[in-house]
This record gives structure tokens, C-alpha cells and sequence, in this order.
């Protein structure tokens, strides 16, 4: 009884593991499980069993852990085409931070590429547990079990040394003894890239030891060469456009009409690769900026943000641009908070720089973000280059219905339709884009780039937009098919009237050639390191390596070449893109670009961790000044005039400051430089908040970031506005005819006493005192050589209301459409103001303000003033002070 129980254990096991195994290759392909598979999960039952006849509570746990890894890497690979590699589990679970920034993404992704049928799993997992808690961790004989489990080893033995021949030299599948295995064997790849890498560095060091410089290349001056000089940059990138969607009708409509419509008019190439690798969006922005190769084992986001770069934004700040970021998610995504500083940009807008209103997709919306976006561009200084990414069309696309600009049939496969749909959104909110531009005068004199980040069609969905693009599909076409998926759209769009030849639109090419290309149009000096190259002059027969896949992979204009996973030249699959047949890897022109695709990834990687890319002379003289003052928060140089010597600053967000401590916990003596290096720089007592040691301070502490706030007051600190300014007197600075909109949040009363409501009925508010404590409040004020009350209400309850726009009230026609809510916090605690359908309130407690130009029918100004604790208005400077009180104003 006991041997048949044992048995049955073994075989639940043994079903439940190879159960994985099939779905593992069935993601990736494979029809059939392998033998060395089979025994694999042989020896996970007996061991297992084992373990339950010692205590059926840990054998309980590992089933369970193996489970949910197993399903995670089942959904990994469903998108990706790749298992989560160890380095990711690290940098997640580990790294300050990433669980929780990176948590609402994957887990929004996660959703759509759960199936129904993936149920058969948890019944596979449910049969384990119930089979253990039947038998009741009941022991069969130790003598069996132990002959079993030699029996097993035997076989491993017998398939290792079948295998040797493929286990020595490296040629091995990675996935052919199952998923943990596979974990040693991508060991050994990363060994053997490593080793190369050793190589590649004794070959780099000559090169290095004069200059440092890799690519000496002289300018090429075609007639493209500087035809844009001296204009504005405007650099989109495009989450998941692949190239196919350009010009691409389904069931007869443009999935992205405005993008076709600038194709046709402008330049627009059509052969370009996308290059990533594990950070995906955040690989292809350092493609375009830096022109160099992700790296296949980090994420440079996460473990290299320290290092030294000169690419496009430091360039073009170098020859005068102002250079600013934008983006409509949370800044710590991808650490970008921090890198966005290391790439070179003096400041990045984030989700957190964003009114969030209006969403899609459960993020801040293409339409928002552009739009909002467009007023902050305005306010820089010509020329100017500003590098914007999209959000909409992020996977898992859940574009809500109510936004679909296609009708589309069932007959469509699902993904595919909800993927267009996305897109199509995203080309609608571009025109918008442009056409504001236009609009606002900022299209004159400036180059409107955009480019596709990667693809957007996961590898479990290929095989159906294979049969809608007409794509011949096979097991041998499988890898290549993929590699002809890979193009993004890249165009460039000007007012401007160039009448030169035209360029080679056909030229092979990928986002490494972005930067390039635009700085050859610029007339400007290209990226010293960069391996990429201006698309006017390219050569054509170039090798393009794509890091994305096998190391070693690349196209030309002719030939794909797909690498094997095993690093074998002999195991590729090479495809003729004139022929559209498979290609034989015989020795020859095709194994020379191999081996050179695999030496220019190494070398880029290379270059990135040992911080190679900038000559130490550049660095000193030019790199650091950029960085160091692109740190500094917004409006420190103002806080820095203010204070005396015994007080102290904090210079940079707290999220950059954070930062440093990532890579230098066990080292402060890295961040005790750098804050030296800033004070002597500033002349002032400027500390950093990671070894600033609260406790024991007792000087007055000034900053700007407000995620300052509550961590200094949990240490005892009270929080005061610097140099502020008076409601009244800043209503008084207004300019005349605007309209001010105010709306209240929670309790916006407490501070209007009799004698300030006195004060204020001069500008307009007359019914906010403290008997209305916690009411809505809601104003329009119009000013004119004086202040006007056109509408003024407060209630206990909320007050919602919409005036479209030429409204009249008290005699005066509005401008624009206004939509408002005040919700006290006796109905809800919320504020919302929408002048044209944009949002404009940040929602704080207290008054909103929004200041309308009636003449241009703009918003021109927002602003807040927390009346339930000050009359001041929140200009953005604080001070932390400790038992001394110091005269100021207290949050």
C-alpha cells in the first residue's frame, strides 16, 4: 500500500513538472517535450517525494514556488519571447524602489496575457497538494525510493555524456533540460560573452591609452549635411509603432492616417531595426540619444546611470539648446528620474509634472500629455530640443471604448484589433500634437522627429498578424519572422521647404542611426562613441547587429541572419530578404558579420561598464559642469541667494538623492565628494539628504522638492514657505483682463478671519469665511483695472458645474469652455477644473487657482494657496527648522 501510494505521489509530481515543461515549449514553439526533459521531471518527483516523507509542509512550499515560477516565466516569455533572466529577479526584489514603481505596469500587463485554459495548471498544482495531504506525508520504503532515485541519476549520467560534446563546447539548447536548467546554461553563455568581452578589451586598451575616443570618422558633408542648422528639436518616441502600421489599411480604414500623411510629404525611412534588449522602452532611448547597444545581461538604466555619456542632449546643450525630457509615467519607472539627469537633459516632466484627469488606458493619456506638454515647451528658450515618449500604446492596450477611432468586425483576432485601436489613438493625439504646435508658432524653424521604440505584437500573436500581412509561416521561418517584424517607423518632418535630392528612404538602418542623423542635419559634430550613423550617408552594404536577439544576429538590405541561442555560426538561420528563402550558414561574408555583430555588442557593452565612452578631459571640463547644474532642482539658485552660511541645502530631489544611494550604500565617500564638489561649486553649506545626519542637526534646512516634506517632519521638523508671497499681493500681480478661477478642496476657510475676508472682498471672494468650514467653494473672478466676481458659491455639498464656452455671465462672455467640481470635505474632498477640456488643478487642499487669458482664450497660469493653514501661496521653496522656531510662515 505504502509503494502504491509513493507511486501515485511520484506520478502527480512527475505530470504536474513535465506539464510546465510542455508549456515552456509550446510558448517558444516546440511541439514536443524533450527526453532529457522527461527525466528531469523524474528526478524532481522522487526528490520532492523525499522531501514530503520528511515533512509534507516544505515539499508543500517548493511545489508552490516552483509553480508561481513556472507561470511567471510562462507569462514572461507569452510577451518578451524570453525567460526572466536572474539579474531581473535581483533587480526587482531588491533595488530600492522598483517593486513598487514597476509593480502597477507589469501587473496591468500580466492581466492580458493570463488565458482561461491556464486553469489546467492550478488543477495539475491542486492534484500535487491533495495527493500529499491524502496520504498524509505517509513514508513508502527508504530502500525503493533511494534505488528509484539511482535509477534517475543513472539516466542524467547517461543523457550528460550523450550531451558532452554540446555541453563542452557551448552549442547546447538552453531550454532543453526545462526552465531551472536552462538558468546554468544562460550561466555559461553570459561566462563565454564575458571572456569575449576580456578579448575585446585588450584590443580596445591601445585605442584608449592615446584618446579614448572610438569612432574618429570625419563628417561626411553631403548636401543634407547642416541643411537644418540652428532649428529646434522636437524628438518623439513611440511606444510599440512597428513599421507595418505606416500605410496599413484594416477592413479599409488607415490605422495611422496622420503618420502616413507625413511619410508621404517628408522623409521618412523604411528600413529600420529596433535595438533592446531587458529594458525595452528604456534600451531604446539610449539607442537614439547615445547611439550605443543595450546591453543583454543589465538594464543600463539601473546599473550604469552613474557613468559618464555625451550624446544628443549633451551635444546640442553644448552648441546652445535647452534640452528638456517629457513623459506621461512615474519618473522612478526605470530609474529615469535619474537618468534622464545622466543623459544629459536639464530637467525631466514626469506623471508627476501632470494633471491626471484625463487617462487612458489607466495611464495619463496621449491626448493630455501632448497637450500639456505644448505649454511647457513654450516656455523654453530657442533653440530648443525636447525628447518626448508616448504612453498610450504601451502594452497590454486597454484603450477604453469610448477613445476607439476604428470600426472594426469580430472577425479580427482580438489582440490584433485592440492593438490597433491603441495605435490609431496615439496617431490622432500626434496630429493633435503637431497641429498645436503649428498653432502656437512653435513649427517654425523646428525638425518634428518621431520613431518607434519596439515592437508591439508579443511572439504569441505573430502567427495571426502573419496571416493578415500575408507572411509565409514555417518552423524554419519561424526565427526570421520575427526579425522582419522588428522595423519601427523613423520620420522627419518639417515647415520648412528643402528642395535638395531626396535621400535613400531605403537604406538599412536602426534607432542607433536616430541621433546621428539628426545631428548630421543639425550641422553639428557627431556622437564621438556612437556606433550608429547618419542615415544620408550610410553605406549600403552596412551591417546592422540587433542586440534584441542571439548574440550575433544582424541584417543588411539583403540578409537576416538569426543566431543560435547555443552561440554556434553553424546553428544560425539565415534568410535571403530578396529570395525570401532560407540560406545555408556556410563560412563565408555572412559568418564574418556575424562575428563582427557580436564584437560591436561587446564593445558597446564594454564601453558602458568601464565608463570608457567620454575622454576624462571632456569630463572634467564639460561633462561634469552639464550634469552637476542639470541636478540641481528648479529653483535652487534663487533658495541659495537666501540663505547664510550656517544653514544647510538640499540641492536635488529626493528621488536623485535616493539614487546615489543604489550604487554607492556601502560607500558614502562617493556621495561625500560629490557634495563636496557642490559646495565648492556654489560657495555654500550644501549637503546631500543620504548623509545628512537629522538627529543631530539643529540648522535650518532648505529645499525644494516637496518629497522632502513629510520624511523632515516624521523627524521633528516644522516646514516653512521661504520668502513667500500673499494671496492678495499675488492676485495684485496678476496681469488685467484674465479670468481667475478658483476652486476649494477639503477646508479651504480656516484662515479667512473677519479682518482678511476684508481684505480679500477687494479681489472678488465675498461668501468664504469660517462659518463655512469644510464647504465647496467655488469663484470666477474676472480682472480689469480691478477685481469682479462673475459667479461665487459655497455649499455643503458639491458644487458641480460647466459653462460652455461665449457663456455669459454678469455681462461678461467667456472665452473658453469651463467645467468645474468643488467638493469641501464634508461631500467628497475633491477639486477638478477643465478649461477646454484640458485639466488644470492639482487638487491640493485649500484654493486652486487657474488664470485665463481672455483675449488668447489660454490657460496662462496655476497656482495654489492653502488657506485652511496660511494666506500665502505655495511658491515652492521650503524650510525645515528644528525646536529654534524661525519667523516664517508654517505649512
Amino acid at each position: 500500500m505504502k509503494l502504491l501510494s509513493a507511486l501515485l505521489i511520484c506520478l502527480a509530481i512527475f505530470i504536474w513538472h513535465l506539464t510546465w515543461n510542455m508549456a515552456l515549449n509550446k510558448v517558444r514553439g516546440l511541439k514536443w517535450v524533450s527526453l532529457e526533459q522527461i527525466i528531469v521531471s523524474s528526478l524532481t518527483s522522487i526528490i520532492i517525494k523525499i522531501i514530503a516523507g520528511w515533512s509534507i509542509y516544505p515539499a508543500m512550499i517548493l511545489v508552490l514556488f516552483v509553480t508561481i515560477a513556472y507561470f511567471i516565466n510562462m507569462i514572461h516569455f507569452r510577451y518578451f519571447g524570453n525567460i526572466v533572466a536572474a539579474f531581473q529577479v535581483k533587480q526587482f526584489l531588491f533595488v530600492k524602489g522598483t517593486a513598487k514603481t514597476n509593480g502597477s505596469m507589469l501587473f496591468q500587463a500580466a492581466g492580458r496575457l493570463v488565458r482561461w485554459s491556464d486553469i489546467y495548471y492550478l488543477i495539475t498544482f491542486s492534484e500535487v497538494i491533495i495527493a500529499f495531504i491524502v496520504t498524509n506525508g505517509e513514508k513508502a520504503s527508504p530502500s525503493i525510493l533511494w534505488w528509484t532515485l539511482n535509477v534517475v541519476l543513472a539516466m542524467v549520467i547517461l543523457i550528460t555524456i550523450r550531451q558532452m560534446n554540446r555541453l563542452s563546447n557551448g552549442s547546447m539548447p538552453i531550454h532543453t533540460f526545462g526552465m531551472f536548467v536552462s538558468y546554468y546554461f544562460t550561466w555559461i553563455m553570459d561566462r563565454r560573452r564575458s571572456l569575449e568581452q576580456a578579448q575585446i578589451q585588450e584590443d580596445f586598451q591601445k585605442e584608449y591609452a592615446s584618446n579614448g575616443i572610438v569612432n574618429e570618422d570625419r563628417l561626411i558633408e553631403d548636401s543634407w549635411f547642416g541643411k537644418y542648422k540652428g532649428m529646434n528639436v522636437i524628438l518623439i518616441q513611440l511606444e510599440s509603432f512597428q513599421q507595418f502600421l505606416l500605410h496599413y489599411k484594416v477592413e479599409g480604414q488607415e490605422v495611422t492616417p496622420f503618420m502616413n500623411r507625413l511619410a508621404r510629404e517628408n522623409i521618412a525611412f523604411t528600413d529600420i531595426f529596433s535595438q533592446f534588449s531587458r529594458g525595452h522602452t528604456s534600451d531604446a532611448e539610449l539607442a537614439s540619444l547615445h547611439s550605443l547597444y543595450a546591453m543583454q545581461n543589465d538594464v543600463v538604466n539601473y546599473k550604469h546611470y552613474d557613468k559618464k555619456f555625451y550624446g544628443l542632449p549633451k551635444i546640442l546643450r553644448k552648441h546652445g539648446y535647452e534640452s528638456m525630457a517629457y513623459h506621461g509615467y512615474k519618473g522612478d519607472f526605470y530609474n529615469r528620474r535619474t537618468m534622464m539627469n545622466t543623459h544629459g537633459f536639464e530637467r525631466f516632466f514626469s506623471e508627476e509634472d501632470y494633471l491626471l484627469q484625463d487617462k487612458a488606458s489607466s495611464w495619463l493619456s496621449d491626448f493630455s500629455f501632448f497637450e500639456q506638454s505644448v505649454e511647457k515647451i513654450k516656455k523654453m528658450k530657442k533653440p530648443f530640443f525636447s525628447f518626448m515618449i508616448s504612453l498610450t500604446s504601451h502594452f497590454p492596450f486597454k484603450l477604453e471604448e469610448r477613445l476607439w477611432g476604428l470600426k472594426l468586425s469580430k472577425d479580427l483576432p482580438e489582440f490584433l484589433s485592440l492593438y490597433y485601436q491603441s495605435v490609431n489613438y496615439t496617431d490622432r493625439a500626434l496630429q493633435f500634437f503637431y497641429e498645436s504646435l503649428k498653432q502656437e508658432g512653435l513649427m517654425e524653424n523646428t525638425v518634428f522627429a518621431f520613431y518607434g521604440d519596439h515592437e508591439g505584437v508579443s511572439p504569441e500573436h505573430l502567427a495571426s498578424l502573419y496571416d493578415e500581412l500575408g507572411i509565409q509561416q514555417s518552423n524554419m521561418l519561424k526565427s526570421t519572422n520575427r526579425m522582419r517584424m522588428a522595423q519601427v517607423p523613423f520620420i522627419i518632418a518639417t515647415d520648412n521647404d528643402v528642395a535638395i535630392e531626396s535621400p535613400d528612404l531605403n537604406i538599412v538602418g536602426s534607432t542607433l542611426d536616430v541621433g546621428p542623423t539628426l545631428l548630421h542635419l543639425l550641422g553639428l559634430p557627431k556622437i564621438s562613441y556612437g556606433m550608429g550613423t547618419s542615415l544620408f550617408t550610410a553605406d549600403k552594404d552596412r551591417i546592422i547587429p540587433l542586440v534584441q536577439f542571439p548574440n550575433g544576429s544582424f541584417a543588411t538590405t539583403h540578409t537576416l541572419l538569426y543566431a543560435s541561442d547555443s552561440g554556434e555560426y553553424v546553428n544560425s538561420t539565415i534568410f535571403d530578404r530578396d529570395k525570401e528563402t532560407i540560406v545555408l550558414p556556410v563560412s563565408g561574408e555572412n559568418k564574418k558579420a556575424y562575428e563582427f555583430s557580436k564584437q560591436q555588442i561587446s564593445r558597446s557593452a564594454y564601453l558602458i561598464s568601464n565608463d570608457k565612452l567620454v575622454i576624462e578631459e571632456k569630463a572634467d571640463d564639460v561633462e561634469t559642469a552639464i550634469v552637476v547644474s542639470a541636478q540641481f532642482s528648479t529653483n535652487i539658485e534663487q533658495i541659495l541667494s537666501l540663505v547664510n552660511d550656517d544653514s544647510i541645502v538640499l540641492p536635488i530631489p529626493l528621488a536623485l538623492d535616493q539614487g546615489h544611494m543604489n550604487v554607492a550604500i556601502n560607500d558614502l565617500s562617493g556621495i561625500s565628494k560629490l557634495e563636496e564638489y557642490y559646495r565648492v561649486q556654489r560657495k555654500k553649506n550644501i549637503r546631500f539628504f543620504s548623509i545628512l545626519d537629522l538627529d543631530a542637526n539643529d540648522k535650518p534646512i532648505y529645499f525644494e522638492d516637496k518629497f522632502y516634506i513629510d520624511v523632515l517632519r516624521k523627524k521633528g521638523h516644522k516646514i516653512e514657505l521661504v520668502n513667500p508671497i500673499t494671496l492678495p499681493a499675488y492676485l495684485q500681480s496678476l496681469p488685467d483682463h484674465v479670468l481667475v478661477v478658483a476652486v476649494a478642496k477639503d477646508d479651504a476657510a480656516h484662515q479667512f478671519t473677519e479682518s482678511f475676508l476684508e481684505t480679500m472682498s477687494k479681489y472678488g471672494i465675498n461668501k468664504l469665511n469660517r462659518t463655512k468650514y469644510r464647504h465647496s467653494y467655488v469663484n470666477l473672478i474676472y480682472k480689469n483695472k480691478g477685481f469682479m466676481s462673475l459667479y461665487e458659491k459655497t455649499s455643503e455639498h458639491s458644487i458641480d458645474h460647466h459653462w460652455e464656452k461665449n457663456s455669459i455671465l454678469n455681462g461678461v462672455s467667456l472665452p473658453v469652455d469651463v467645467k468645474l467640481r468643488s467638493q469641501g470635505a464634508l461631500s467628497g474632498n475633491k477639486a477638478e477644473l477643465f478649461v477646454n477640456q484640458v485639466p488644470c488643478c492639482s487638487n491640493e487642499r485649500g484654493l486652486n487657482f487657474a488664470v485665463i487669458d481672455m483675449r488668447k482664450g489660454n490657460v496662462i497660469e496655476q497656482f495654489v494657496a492653502d488657506t485652511f493653514s496660511t494666506t500665502y501661496i505655495d511658491n515652492g521653496m521650503y524650510r525645515a527648522i528644528k525646536e529654534i522656531p524661525i519667523p516664517g510662515v508654517i505649512l
